[in-house]
Order: structure tokens, then sequence, then C-alpha cells
């Protein structure tokens, strides 16, 4: 979520606009650098009431292979370019440039967003007599038991601390 909602971005830009304050009055007064409020004037200049409105939909590899390459043929600016695509700040533009630089058209294919999900323990092991299983299965297998005991102990412990203190709270409201 950002940080100045979008009616506070339009209403600065619409100021800075039709001239009635300029970006370093309102930065100073507003404790916000100008640089980002002239950015906000720009954009609100080019996409009007469209403006800060987050995207229907993610951008594709696609859409920002074109943004850049629109980007390159023009000879815009970082600053321009993220401002005609109502980008929210340059600084995504410049990770796209970044991605791009690194790993070319693949770079710029949508992350997966989210908690990574933990791999289920493969139940070849599980299946394996103890006779079957080389050392090294033999040695994991072990460590994992181990962590398991590990970790039902500490469960069991803060179980018991929290039976306790509610046991101690009983006995203090009664007395």
């Amino acid at each position: 979520m950002s940080k100045y909602s979008r009616v506070f971005k339009i209403t600065l830009a619409q100021q800075c606009l039709n001239g009635v304050s300029s970006p370093k009055a309102l930065g100073k007064q507003l404790s916000i650098p100008h640089s980002q409020i002239r950015y906000w004037s720009k954009v609100y200049s080019f996409n009007g009431d469209e403006s800060f409105l987050p995207p229907k939909s993610p951008h594709t590899a696609k859409d920002k292979s074109d943004i850049l390459k629109r980007m390159w043929s023009e000879n815009w600016s970082l600053h321009y370019t993220s401002a005609f695509y109502n980008l929210p700040s340059p600084g995504t533009l410049w990770v796209w440039l970044r991605e791009f630089d690194e790993s070319g058209l693949q770079g710029l294919q949508p992350k997966q967003r989210g908690r990574t999900y933990m791999k289920k323990q493969s139940q070849e092991s599980n299946d394996k007599s103890i006779d079957e299983m080389t050392v090294e299965e033999l040695r994991e297998e072990l460590e994992y038991r181990r962590t398991e005991v590990a970790v039902l102990k500490k469960l069991e412990a803060l179980d018991e601390m929290k039976r306790q203190q509610a046991k101690k709270k009983r006995q203090l409201s009664k007395g």
C-alpha cells in the first residue's frame, strides 16, 4: 500500500500544475521531497483522472518489453517513461531494466508472489526397511527424527508453561 493516498497525490499535482504552489514550496511545507511532488505532477499531466490507479492486471513480460523499447526508441528518461505509463515510481522501471540486463526477456516474466511451501518429505525413505537404506539415508532419517522430537519437546514445554501461567492467574484472582 502506498504511503500517500491517491487523492492526496492528485491534489498536490493539481496545485502544482495550476500554479497555486511550487513543488519546492509544497515539499518544504509537507516534508515531502520536491522531486516526488514533481513526479506526481508529471504522472497527473499525462494520465489525468486515471493517475495513480493500480493496473487492471499485472504487467506481462511483453508489456514490460514494449515499455522499455518505447523508452529507448523515443530516448525518454526513466522518470518521463514511468510517468507516461502511470507506474508507481521510476524505481519500478529501474528494476525492469536491471532484470532485462541480467536475464533478457526471461527476467521480465512476472515472479510468483506469496509464500513458498515446504517440500513434502519423499515417501521412498519411509517405504524402505532399515536394512535397505544407505548410511547417508539413515543419517538423514536420524537427523529428521531428532529434529521432530526436539520440536515436540519444545511444544510440550511451551504448553506446560502456558498452563502454569494460567494456574497462577487463577490463584491470583482468587486470593
